[in-house]
């Protein structure tokens, strides 16, 4: 039994040319302890996806499980979400952000802020709590959105080009950070990205998409011979360009690329 299991995932809309296919047929998995990308290019319908598996939005056709239990178009406690943007609240506190999560779910205010102290030193933010997110940096800002996510104890994290708006050097950090994370936590991370070198450096798997319609044509396993959780040393790897390259090929040129992978 997979953690999180699509089944078939199709999207339709209707418009005035006609039915646009959005997604056409998904089907994936991702595991406890996996970390798992998808790429593809713009309009391949990621972000449509995920909102399919948070529950935000319904398939036409299809179904998501989680744990085995079909949650298809209904919301999860088990599925965290962290975007691109990181959506804070300006007039709370990095700590009131932070519980808002458990506060929504109806949690104990004094074990909310608890657990909220203990991922404020975990992420080195210690002595943060009562600042406001416009007088901290884009980094800290990413770090509260992936605790604000995190105090909820999900098993399931989806993270949409959460790091895109980074400058390199804080990205890596954040990357390495997430790996550690992962490895310390079991979670399942499914990660979506525009960024080849992101997708090979972090996953575990790589599903790549093409657009119109919306389908997966490659799943890449990937290995680089390290557990080492630093990014540059996992970029070093004697096999990161050949895995870079056959994500490439298959987003240039599915067809070819998914019959290769087969």
């Amino acid at each position: 039994m997979h953690t999180l299991e699509a089944r078939n995932i199709c999207k339709f809309y209707d418009t005035r040319d006609g039915v646009l296919t959005v997604l056409n047929g998904l089907c994936f998995h991702a595991d406890r302890d996996e970390f798992v990308s998808f790429v593809g290019p713009s309009g391949c319908g990621k972000s449509t996806l995920f909102n399919i598996i948070t529950g935000l939005l319904e398939p036409d056709m299809g179904s998501i499980l989680v744990d085995g239990d079909d949650r298809t178009g209904r919301s999860n406690e088990k599925v965290g979400y962290v975007l691109q943007k990181d959506l804070l609240f300006p007039w709370r506190t990095v700590l009131e952000n932070i519980v808002l999560g458990l506060e929504v779910r109806g949690g104990n205010k004094a074990e909310a802020l608890d657990k909220a102290h203990a991922l404020l030193k975990k992420y080195r933010m210690q002595g943060y709590g009562n600042k406001y997110p416009g007088s901290i940096s884009g980094g800290m800002r990413q770090r509260v959105a992936l605790m604000r996510t995190m105090i909820t104890d999900p098993e399931v994290i989806l993270m949409d080009e959460a790091y895109k708006a980074l400058d390199y050097p804080l990205k890596i950090t954040l990357e390495s950070e997430l790996l550690e994370m992962l490895r310390e936590e079991r979670k399942t991370i499914v990660f979506v990205t525009h960024d080849i070198e992101e997708a090979v450096t972090l996953s575990d798997r790589v599903y790549v998409m093409k657009a119109r319609p919306g389908e997966i044509v490659g799943e890449i396993s990937v290995d680089l011979g390290t557990d080492s959780s630093d990014i540059p040393t996992r970029r070093m790897s004697r096999h990161f360009n050949d895995y870079y390259e056959l994500i490439w090929k298959s987003i240039a040129s599915p067809v070819s690329a998914a019959e290769e992978v087969a």
